[in-house]
């Protein structure tokens, strides 16, 4: 026989395998993204018609419609070449093709073949800085010695053929699918990828320097996997506002992203400086406010104040019912929803627009052109909740040291009020609530935090969710917020 195919594949064992993917997919996705690979290769080297046999290990009887036999050898390198030796024993080439490659087609493995009529060795190597394919026409050890899964594999392989006084053949290069950025480069058909964001709801990676590829983790709207189809629509509709990225596509399970995503600009700037930004952040703001909303499909607060309230009180519960809690943060908070309670929480909803709802600095993006990011939790509410949040301390000093003073505030609003208008009597009123909202998230997470319930732990959030809790600091947000209105 001229020309045989190596397929060398383990058998997916649920539970196994894919490790490095464990941040982003779950057991059975690891398992599953195993298998697909494993068909998508194997028909490949069906369709190029040329002679394989599978050199498998693992248990199970996925290959049993083929020739197979099992790996021999007490490491990856033995394997291999036991393989390659086995193989040449019935045919004059042999190339040895591993079964979790993407960048196979039938192509390469024509090439491989042609290429050793003039080489001893023919390599494929792949990104990661390992090989995908290895060839041979006669039994050469270039395996010992050799450490596997590193960067250096494919480097130090050459090394060990040239120091045999051998002439290698170098293919074109393929990819290991191993990383989140490998399932990413496949989505989106690129070699240049960097993580750039990573958050308990989304994780966000930049490719081809000018894009953002945005893998939505869990949804804060109790949407599951609608999540960023929701976020996609939003920034769809803000587009035409010119002040928030524009976004191109999205899917709400790729073929190996097993998770939403979209895909948007990368823009350029920096975080929003409270000293010098606010007058950009006004006009922004009011941009985003007049916004047509005529055909939108977002949530609408008809009750604002009431479900922020039923949110609220949500999130309290958990920490009411914490053996660990400080019974001087829990009197300051059930003061505080006293307070706004007595203020009314049945309002209907007037003068709707598109609220982004979580507005701090790391939602702004300054620069030559400026910009709102982050609408993974938009709505249809009211200006002056979206106001009041940017505004109140909960906020403000949550990724920064800023508490902004009085004038400061009326400042933004004064400059505000030169594009929209705004009902202050109403931005008063979700200052206490937006505050209150801030407090008993905290009170939630230092909770979960505690219990170690969340995937993500941040020391820095940790540290400033202990500050807003503290008695300090609600003796402050009291008397600085409630406490005039505690006295009426």
């Amino acid at each position: 026989m001229e020309n045989k195919i190596i397929f060398f594949s383990k058998i997916p064992k649920y539970g196994y395998g894919k490790t490095r993917l464990k941040s982003l997919l779950s057991e059975e996705q690891r398992y599953d993204l195993c298998n697909l690979l494993i068909k998508e290769n194997l028909d490949i080297i069906i369709k190029s018609n040329i002679d394989f046999c599978i050199h498998y290990s693992g248990i199970g009887n996925l290959f049993d419609d083929f020739e197979k036999k099992e790996q021999v050898g007490s490491n990856l390198g033995q394997k291999m070449f036991n393989a390659i030796k086995e193989e040449l024993n019935y045919s004059k080439k042999v190339i040895l093709v591993g079964s979790d490659l993407r960048g196979i087609d039938e192509d390469i493995l024509y090439n491989a073949f042609d290429m050793l009529e003039y080489n001893d060795i023919v390599l494929a190597p792949a990104l990661d800085g390992g090989y995908g394919i290895v060839g041979m026409k006669e039994a050469i050890d270039i395996f010992s010695g050799v450490i596997y899964s590193t960067p250096n594999v494919f480097s130090d392989t050459i090394k060990i053929i040239k120091s045999k006084g051998k002439k290698v053949g170098v293919l074109r290069t393929v990819r290991d699918i191993d990383t989140v950025q490998d399932l990413i480069s496949e989505e989106v058909g690129s070699n240049n990828i960097q993580l750039i964001g990573k958050g308990e709801y989304n994780i966000n990676f930049r490719f081809d320097e000018k894009y953002v590829f945005r893998i939505n983790m869990k949804s804060q709207l109790g949407l599951d996997d609608r999540q960023i189809e929701y976020e996609y629509n939003a920034l769809k509709l803000l587009e035409k506002t010119g002040v928030t990225p524009k976004v191109y596509r999205y899917d709400i399970k790729g073929k190996y992203i097993k998770k939403g995503y979209l895909i948007m600009d990368f823009l350029e700037g920096n975080p929003l400086d409270y000293d010098k930004d606010m007058d950009i952040v006004a006009y922004m703001l009011a941009k985003v406010h007049s916004c047509d909303i005529t055909n939108h499909n977002l949530i609408v607060a008809k009750k604002p104040f009431l479900a922020m309230m039923e949110e609220c009180k949500k999130m309290f519960f958990v920490y009411k019912n914490y053996e660990l809690k400080s019974h001087v943060t829990e009197q300051y908070i059930e003061k505080f929803i006293k307070i706004v309670t007595n203020l009314g929480i049945n309002d209907e909803i007037k003068n709707p627009c598109i609220i982004n709802t979580e507005l701090n600095n790391r939602n702004f993006i300054i620069g030559e052109k400026s910009y709102i990011i982050d609408w993974e939790k938009p709505i249809i509410g009211e200006r002056e909740q979206d106001l009041a949040h940017f505004l109140v301390p909960t906020t403000t000093n949550w990724k920064t040291d800023k508490i902004l003073s009085d004038d400061e505030i009326l400042n933004f609003i004064k400059e505000y009020k030169k594009y929209n208008s705004i009902d202050e009597k109403k931005l008063r009123k979700y200052f206490v609530f937006n505050i209150l909202r801030g407090i008993t998230w905290c009170s939630m997470a230092k909770v979960e935090y505690e219990k170690d319930e969340k995937g993500i732990v941040n020391q820095d959030t940790y540290e400033k969710i202990n500050t807003f809790l503290s008695e300090n600091y609600l003796k402050m947000l009291y008397e600085r917020f409630y406490g005039v209105l505690d006295e009426k």
